[in-house]
């Protein structure tokens, strides 16, 4: 008994120590329901589903939808394009159950869905929860928070119909949309969290390095959900994110009002501080912490130093002429219809590109993954992208012009502090 005591009394320390869960993992299995009739907006929501799936994946993955009958022959349409598994083109609903902490009471949750074809609905408990997301490239988010009974056990369904919204392209041909590399997809892709924050936290961190100057800004966007206006302080610390090697803080102390609000801190980060290019891709950590009260909000970014310019019909990176060698990324992955999520897939497609002779890599009329922008400044590897578009009508159809123009508010935001780009 006592041996027994003494065990317990050694290991409380490390318990209470244990940090506390701020995400809550949604991958695994939910159980779906295809609506091809759409008729489930009136009933579908709360419910679980009698079909079983794995996400992130795909109706395609499930075996869900329309088989391919095609049988392999050197003739149309088997030259022509590219053919799904199984197709399927409208609305699917995803459920299962969750129960976040019961210690979450405090916090915000928010909802984070990485990669969704196209539009996406969200239900709490047959609640429909505020709002809808159709963004093409970017990841869909939503509070949670009013619907959310921490410690009970809930019924989350997320609505995705990937059917086509906007005349964005000739044919059905960009390449973020289309039957031609087998894009059409249902499911969800990469990471699938709820998430608990603060009621007073850094929503986003937006970084403009000035390569001459050796300086980096950082714009700080702050989300008080609360309605009172609080006072914050805010701290900046800049640090090479291989070698930990420190280069510069500052902080700041500001008022944040209820909603969003916007400080901006800048950095010197001396004159010996790196620059990043395809033969030295240093990247650098940008860590904003955010405390209000007893409670402490944390966002890390990274970022290169670079300035990229043309002179007449020259690109210059860094005071010397660049020479792009690259070639079309048109979102093509046969074996899985859809574009990988994971770093380790984008570092091995890069090598083989560099195996080549490319620095390079144009994604024609679509934008990749997160992953894919990390590994390319990891690996000092151009990446260009594209807005899902392309079309000889634009600028005919209003509708389609403002997704477009939201679409690059959203890329700008969710990879702007990418320099690989």
């Amino acid at each position: 008994m006592k041996n027994t005591l003494i065990a317990w009394l050694f290991c409380l320390p490390f318990a209470s120590c244990t940090s506390p869960v701020t995400q809550m993992d949604l991958s695994g299995q939910w159980t779906v329901c295809l609506d091809s009739t759409d008729v489930g907006m009136a009933s579908f929501g709360g419910k679980l589903f009698d079909t079983s799936i794995t996400l992130p994946g795909t109706t395609d993955e499930a075996h869900l939808g329309t088989k391919c009958t095609l049988k392999p022959a050197l003739e149309k349409p088997q030259l022509l394009h590219l053919t799904r598994a199984y197709s399927y083109v409208g609305p699917a609903w995803y459920s299962r159950e969750i129960q976040v902490p019961s210690d979450w009471k405090e916090k915000d949750c928010i909802l984070h869905l990485e990669r969704v074809l196209w539009d996406t609905q969200v239900w709490i408990d047959g609640q429909k929860v505020e709002g809808h997301e159709e963004s093409l490239t970017t990841p869909h988010e939503y509070d949670l928070t009013p619907y959310i009974q921490p410690g009970k056990k809930q019924v989350l369904t997320v609505r995705v119909d990937n059917r086509k919204r906007y005349d964005m392209s000739v044919n059905d041909l960009a390449h973020a949309y289309t039957d031609a590399t087998q894009v059409k997809w249902n499911g969800i892709l990469g990471d699938m969290y709820i998430k608990a924050v603060e009621k007073t936290r850094v929503e986003s961190l937006q970084l403009y390095p000035d390569a001459a100057s050796r300086t980096v800004k950082a714009v700080v966007s702050i989300y008080n959900s609360s309605s009172q206006t609080v006072p914050v302080n805010l701290s900046l610390q800049v640090k090479g994110k291989d070698d930990s090697k420190s280069y510069a803080s500052v902080e700041a102390q500001a008022e944040a009002v209820k909603g969003y609000s916007t400080v901006e801190l800048t950095c010197q980060l001396g004159d010996n501080a790196p620059l990043w290019d395809e033969f030295n891709p240093y990247i650098y950590d940008a860590s904003v912490e955010l405390v209000s009260g007893k409670s402490t909000s944390l966002t890390t970014e990274t970022f290169g130093l670079r300035d990229i310019r043309h002179e007449e019909n020259k690109l210059v990176l860094n005071d010397k002429p660049i020479f792009l060698r690259g070639t079309l990324e048109c979102c093509i992955f046969p074996l899985t219809g859809t574009p990988p999520t994971d770093e380790a897939s984008w570092e091995k497609l890069y090598a083989s590109a560099r195996e080549y002779g490319m620095n390079h890599l144009r994604f024609h009329s679509w934008c990749p993954p997160e992953a894919a922008f990390n590994v390319a400044d990891e690996m000092g590897f151009y990446v260009q992208v594209e807005l899902p578009v392309w079309s000889v009508t634009l600028g005919k159809d209003f509708a389609t012009v403002e997704f477009l123009r939201a679409e690059v508010k959203r890329i700008s935001k969710e990879y702007g502090n990418n320099y690989s780009s």
